[in-house]
């Protein structure tokens, strides 16, 4: 009772912000015993793929506040309710409270001490519930009085009724490697499933995102087969050059290393996933070093190349052979395979 009322005392006594020291404690907070709390209006938690975290300050939605971006997650302070969030995101989550702590116990009485119905934005009454407690980015069993009592806040707050089978709203307890804890409801998206072996949406956005794709920039895919990047494109409003050697899925069918179709100097960007696993008996080094004499005769002076590669050293060995410079490289993991993300400009 006495830590409910401290709690509630707190929160009455402060605005509804959340401070940017807050994701990582502080030397106190990590000495006292008792869960330390924040709470803010349209706070959100992000998730997005390990190792584009760096990423994240480029596309969150305009007038928003960047609190932290790391282990897999961001903390993203909105002034209002943002109509679209970006593919880089694989789930968000409209925070109702938070707490420092490495159980669930203490983030079950900080929510109902001090959780913000800020869910009302998203609702409706009487709509189906249910609860779900994370751990490590992994599904965890709590007790069942421990459930109940997550289910009566949000039968008490916010009126919805609970369906452990088939919900239309999710409320979730999470808890983090880092001893941070969230009280949340995630936000249902549309998300088209990427089937096995297909670059995921998230990955597919990270690409133009790195590059820098800017509203009617004309952006060149030679490797298109899968239309992953393509349909990415459509958020950053370029226009896409699509071919593939295959001719899949609608694509021009021309290989990548003879694009004659493609003027000089016209392509501000060379967006792609370069094939590394090539048929039997054909050169990769050679095959590689003339994709990026192609990239490099169709290519803008102040243009940039980036490319998923699961071969980052003879792809970096063949760009720097025709006059490519290694700018910038980002290491992700796909389907257990480590991959690079890796961005070259032409050398000055």
């Amino acid at each position: 009772m006495l830590f409910a009322q401290s709690c509630r005392a707190w929160y009455s006594t402060r605005l509804c912000r959340m401070h940017a020291s807050s994701w990582q404690p502080s030397a106190t907070m990590q000495e006292s015993s008792a869960p330390q709390c924040w709470a803010a209006d349209m706070l959100y938690y992000a998730t997005v793929p390990a190792g584009l975290e760096s990423l994240v300050r480029d596309c969150i939605p305009k007038g928003s506040r960047l609190i932290r971006s790391s282990g897999g997650a961001a903390l993203i302070d909105c002034p209002a309710r943002p109509k679209v969030w970006p593919d880089l995101f694989t789930n968000v989550h409209l925070v109702l409270c938070q707490a420092r702590t490495n159980e669930f116990g203490p983030i079950l009485r900080v929510a109902e001490a001090t959780a913000s119905t800020a869910f009302f934005a998203y609702t409706h009454p009487r709509q189906s519930f249910r609860i779900r407690f994370m751990k490590d980015g992994h599904a965890a069993s709590v007790p069942p009085a421990d459930l109940a009592r997550a289910e009566a806040l949000v039968k008490r707050t916010g009126h919805f009724r609970p369906d452990r089978v088939k919900a239309e709203l999710e409320f979730c307890y999470i808890l983090r490697q880092d001893g941070n804890a969230f009280y949340t409801m995630q936000l249902s998206r549309e998300r088209t499933r990427a089937a096995k072996g297909m670059l995921r949406p998230e990955i597919a956005y990270a690409l133009p995102l790195f590059a820098g794709v800017k509203t009617g920039e004309t952006v060149m895919d030679p490797f298109s087969a899968s239309g992953a990047v393509a349909q990415a494109l459509k958020a950053f409003s370029a226009k896409a050059v699509l071919s593939d050697p295959e001719g899949e899925n609608g694509a021009l069918k021309c290989p990548a290393n003879a694009l004659s179709h493609v003027k000089l100097r016209t392509i501000d960007h060379v967006v792609t996933v370069l094939p590394w696993l090539l048929p039997k008996g054909e050169s990769m080094d050679a095959f590689y070093a003339a994709v990026f004499s192609e990239f490099r005769r169709t290519l803008k002076p102040e243009g940039n190349v980036v490319i998923l590669s699961g071969a980052p050293a003879e792809a970096e060995k063949a760009a720097c052979s025709v006059g490519f410079a290694a700018d910038r490289s980002l290491s992700i993991s796909f389907e257990g395979k480590k991959l690079s993300i890796m961005r070259f400009k032409l050398q000055s």
